[in-house]
This record gives C-alpha cells, structure tokens and sequence, in this order.
C-alpha cells in the first residue's frame, strides 16, 4: 500500500509546490517594488544619455515610490554595461538602457557577449536623436563643404574621435569616410567628455556629438558645430545645415531605450514598462528631454523590440557593403 502511495504524494506535493510558486510570482509582481531599483547606464556621467536618463530616473521613482539608482558602466562603446544588465537577476530590481550601438557591435567585433535583440526584454524607447559634426574653432572650415574640401588637400589623414568602437559616433565617422573616399583614421575613447578633452588637446580633428553636450561647448566657443546627421534640421538649431545637403543621403541617428534581461517575469516587465511609458509621455518630462535637441521616447515594448530589429539589419547591410570586418 505504502509503495503504491508514495509516488501518488509525491505527485501531489509537486502540483502543489508549482501552485504555490505561481501563487508567489503573482503576489511578488503585485507588490513589485518593495524595494530600491537600479538602473545601468552603459556611458559616462554627465553624457546626454546619463543626463537623459537621470530625469527619466526620478520621475520612474516618484511613479514607482521606490529609488532608482543610476549606476554608469562605461567601456566598449556601450557593451560593458549592457553585458552587466545580461549578467543582473531577473527579477526587475534591476535596468538598462541598450544602445544604438549594441546593434552595430556584433557586425564589427568576434564573440560578442550578448544578442540585444534575444537576451533582453524591450520595455520603451528613451530617446532617438541626430549628431553635429564638430571639429576645434580654429579649424579652417565653416560649413562641410568647406571641411571636406580641406580634408582633401591634407596629405595625412584626417583623426576623427568616437566614445567607443563599435558606437554610432564611431560608424558616423566611417559613414563620412565611405561616402566621400577620404582618408580618414578612427580614435576610440571611453566616452564624450574623454573626446572632447582630446578635440582641444589636437589630438583628432573632428567628432560626432549630441546636441545636448555639444550645445554648452558650441556656446562657450570651445567647438564649432559644421553641420547635423539627420535629413530634416534640428528644431533646437533650425540654422545649422544637414550634412545631407552636402553629402545626399548621409544619415545617422542615435537612440537609447529601457530593457531587462530575458526571462524577467512578464507581469514585472509589463508594469515597468507600462510607469516608464507614463514618465515618459507626461508633458514636463518630454519637454526637459526635448530640450537635449532630440525626439523623447515612450512607445511600446513591441514598437521598440521591432526597431531594434530594423536597425540591427540596416547597420549589418551597411557595413557589409562597405567591407568591414570584425
């Protein structure tokens, strides 16, 4: 009797056990946040995006009632802290933000550590936004014309600098050196103001930039902006010229959204994802991250999820075209 129902209790307290487990992850994901949450940034302190995210951050915690700590993990044009969002539990308590460059670094380097279209969570798109080209005062250019006339007559070539290999600002440059044929050397560092501090050493001639950090150099006299990757101006400088009505067809755009690593429980996603939607479209933060000359965010898991893919495939397409390898 007993051997016959020992297997049957033992089925029993499986059902069970599953049962309660459910049961749990229902009550967590209903009382999700108990407690303070982090969020990864994969750049440095004081970029546009750590200063983007920090607005988005606090309203997050007003929303949520619980903190939210940003944590910079800086390196490898975005990688390393994307790969420590990859490696964090998965439980919510903490977030990400994936980058544009997260889509061009598998085409460009071996064994990259993740997949940012498989190994995350899509949640919402924080911010997309153009560069400006921006090269020292004394440079001997006011317009791209201009500049790229006198990077013709070098007989060097010219040193552009990026906040990582493998970054949108790395692939602008090379973007800018495919379609004009001029000879053109890429200098990776760790993040903007590490670019900047090499633009007014001599040390490059030019770089890719946001608005919003470029914008208080731009004022203070310390860069000259020649013009901006997107095909429509910039609202924020509706005077500073395309580069595509030099250069037909030059387009490049940055972006940056919300993610948890695959396999969060879907309930705890859903409603980080349905707050930071909130936080995002409430009139006063879109204006304040408006105001850093890009387009806020704040759509939905599967918009951003399919573009993400769509950009993923477009940069693969680019750069296979243009011959490059990892």
């Amino acid at each position: 009797m007993t051997s016959i129902q020992s297997p049957f209790r033992r089925v029993v307290q499986a059902v069970l056990a599953a049962t309660l487990g459910v049961s749990a992850i229902g009550v967590s994901a209903q009382e999700f946040p108990n407690r303070p949450l982090r969020l990864i940034v994969p750049y440095s302190a004081g970029s546009t995006t750590d200063l983007i995210a920090r607005i988005a951050a606090q309203e997050l915690s007003e929303r949520l009632k619980q903190p939210v700590a940003v944590d910079n993990r800086t390196g490898a044009g975005g990688t390393v802290g994307v790969n420590s969002l990859k490696a964090s539990a998965k439980d919510g308590y903490t977030m990400g933000l994936i980058v544009s460059g997260n889509v061009i670094a598998p085409w460009l380097t071996k064994d990259m550590p993740f997949d940012v279209r498989k190994d995350f969570t899509a949640l919402s798109m924080l911010w997309a936004g153009p560069y400006i080209l921006n090269v020292p005062p004394s440079f001997p250019a006011n317009s791209v014309a201009e500049f790229l006339a006198e990077a013709k007559k070098r007989n060097k070539p010219m040193l552009f600098g990026s906040s990582g290999n493998g970054t949108t600002t790395h692939l602008a440059g090379e973007l800018l050196k495919q379609m004009t044929g001029i000879p053109m050397t890429h200098v990776p560092y760790r993040g903007s103001p590490q670019v900047v501090a090499g633009l007014m050493s001599g040390d490059i001639d030019f770089y890719f930039d946001l608005y919003g950090t470029s914008r208080p150099l731009m004022d203070s006299g310390k860069i000259k902006a020649l013009g901006i990757s997107s095909l429509k101006p910039l609202p924020a400088m509706p005077s500073l010229p395309t580069i595509d009505t030099t250069l037909k067809g030059f387009e490049v755009l940055a972006w940056t959204g919300f993610a948890v690593p695959e396999g969060t429980p879907k309930a705890i996603a859903d409603k980080l994802g349905t707050e930071i939607r909130a936080a995002l479209n409430k009139p006063e933060i879109a204006a304040k991250i408006a105001a850093f000359g890009v387009q806020p965010g704040g759509n939905t898991p599967a918009e951003f999820s399919a573009f993400v893919n769509a950009e993923f495939d477009k940069w693969g397409r680019i750069i296979q075209a243009a011959g490059l390898k990892p």
